[in-house]
């Protein structure tokens, strides 16, 4: 298996453990159990895409709006390379094209922290209260116009995630400001995601800073591989500085049809 056979193959279980997985040959649903956020809820193809899918893509949308979710996509393209015309056809819109990067121990290069820049990592031991500023600093770093402090359900399962994954948050002079975390291995692979930093706190390198504390932390905990997906040019210089390196490119699609009997 190549290596980005390993890095779809890893999607693909990193998602069942986060999602309710739903089988819709020749997709897979993944979908948060109590999130409507458009990120947590996605498919990915269970292979390459050969013959007519209009039925199973019909299907896979009706799974989608009985869980009050939006259809949507996110794939290596290359091991799929047939399907982004069949979703444009079929009512679906190109929402974003990432690129794949991916760091080793050989290619690590530790990042200085920046002067008044404190990190910190969570554990399984960390008080609520540490990891309700985690999550609710994420989300804010992503959606900056939604009012948002993490419930207690998303802050226990943070915390069990925990056990097998790793978090760190970073701070200002006290006051959240960066987040970033590594998710559960599988075979020597992991994921680094959710790098999200608050508006009032980026062009500081800060982000950059954190994702050298958010790698380190997996290779000492036995990752050889930790990729991750960036949309624009400039994150990927940032992620290059850590020693991360292009590989290959995901595609995201939304449904842009409206729903049935809408």
């Amino acid at each position: 298996m190549s290596l980005i056979e390993r890095l779809q193959s890893y999607m693909r279980h990193a998602a069942a453990q986060r999602y309710e997985a739903i089988s819709v040959p020749p997709f897979t649903a993944f979908i948060h159990p109590s999130d409507g956020l458009i990120y947590f809820n996605y498919a990915i193809p269970d292979g390459p895409i050969t013959g007519d899918v209009r039925e199973p893509l019909r299907r896979l949308r009706a799974v989608f709006q009985e869980r009050k979710r939006v259809p949507r996509f996110e794939y290596v393209s290359e091991l799929a390379p047939a399907l982004a015309d069949t979703l444009l056809a079929s009512g679906f819109r190109l929402e974003a094209e990432a690129r794949v990067m991916v760091c080793t121990r050989e290619s690590f290069t530790p990042v200085p922290v920046p002067e008044g820049f404190s990190l910190s990592v969570l554990t399984p031991g960390s008080s609520r209260e540490e990891v309700r500023a985690y999550c609710t600093t994420a989300r804010r770093g992503f959606v900056p116009d939604e009012p948002y402090e993490a419930p207690e359900e998303e802050i226990s399962r943070m915390l069990e995630e925990m056990k097998s994954g790793g978090a760190v948050l970073g701070r200002v002079e006290g006051q959240p400001a960066v987040v970033g975390m590594f998710t559960p291995p599988s075979e020597g692979i992991a994921e680094l995601g959710g790098v999200a930093t608050l508006e009032s706190f980026r062009k500081r390198g800060l982000g950059t800073a954190l994702t050298s504390r958010v790698a380190r932390e997996a290779f000492d905990r036995g990752v050889e591989v930790l990729f991750l997906s960036t949309i624009t040019e400039e994150a990927g210089r940032i992620y290059e500085r850590v020693g991360f390196r292009f590989v290959t490119r995901m595609l995201f699609f939304v449904d842009a049809a409206p729903p049935e009997g809408a």
